[in-house]
C-alpha cells in the first residue's frame, strides 16, 4: 500500500500526520470520519530515507533564499534551501534550477535576486 502525507487544519493549528492506505480517497475518508480537522492536502510519498542522517558538522551555508524566473512569461517563484554545501555559489545553483527545476511546467531562465546567509 502506499504511504501518504496529509496536512490537517482547524483554526490556527495545522498538523501533518503519515499513513499507509489503500487510496487518497481512503486517507479522505478515514480523516473525515474521525476528526474535525479539515484535510488540506494529501501527497503520496514517492521517496523516503529512513538510513541515519550525515552528523551535523555545521559546515554549511545554513540559509540560501531567491526568486527564480521564466522570462518569456515573466513568471517568478521564491525557493529557499536549507544547509547549502560550502563550496557551492549562486551560479551552481542556478544551473541546477535550470536542469531540474520548472515554474508552472516552464523552464527557469534565471535566478531575479538571491540571498546567503552565512
Amino acid at each position: 500500500m502506499p504511504f501518504y502525507r496529509v496536512q490537517l487544519k482547524q483554526g490556527s493549528r495545522t498538523i501533518v500526520n503519515h499513513i499507509e492506505a489503500k487510496s487518497v480517497d481512503a486517507v479522505l475518508a478515514f480523516f473525515n470520519e474521525l476528526t474535525t480537522m479539515q484535510v488540506s492536502q494529501i501527497l503520496e510519498v514517492k521517496y523516503e530515507d529512513n538510513s541515519n542522517p550525515p552528523i551535523d558538522d555545521f559546515n554549511y551555508k545554513p540559509l540560501y533564499k531567491a526568486f527564480i524566473r521564466n522570462e518569456s512569461s515573466h513568471i517568478s517563484k521564491q525557493i529557499i534551501l536549507h544547509n547549502i554545501k560550502p563550496s557551492k555559489h549562486e551560479a551552481d545553483i542556478l544551473r541546477a534550477a535550470k536542469q531540474y527545476l520548472e515554474i508552472n511546467g516552464l523552464k527557469v531562465d534565471s535566478v531575479v535576486t538571491s540571498l546567503f546567509k552565512l
